[in-house]
């Protein structure tokens, strides 16, 4: 249950900051919204395993998992067909596990 808390926490926490500001300057255009509320809730699937890494054994497969996912997901939002959310997929998962060298410079916008 811990690991489901960290990973909610971190979805919530990324998602919100990136929705916010998207908020803040770009009010009404909904599209765009949720493109980068699925990125920031992208980021905080990809980030849980490194906040946390005790809870998540082995952290690099989950990292790999929710980043090809991520991708996958990003790659159908563009609706550009299966090979997007293939090729989304394919990068999304070597993000996900370069994920601990990254994800320290990640800046809250």
């Amino acid at each position: 249950m811990p690991k489901l808390r960290v990973a909610a926490f971190s979805i919530l926490f990324f998602g919100g900051a990136f929705s916010a500001v998207s908020l803040m300057f770009y009010f009404g255009d909904w599209q765009r919204l949720a493109l980068v509320g699925s990125a920031g809730v992208s980021v905080g699937l990809v980030a849980a395993p490194t906040i946390e890494p005790k809870l998540f054994k082995p952290p690099w497969a989950y990292e790999l998992i929710f980043g090809a996912l991520a991708g996958a997901m990003l790659g159908l939002e563009f609706g550009v067909g299966a090979e997007a959310a293939g090729i989304g997929a394919l990068l999304g998962g070597v993000l996900g596990y370069l994920a601990p060298y990254w994800i320290k410079h990640v800046t809250i916008p």
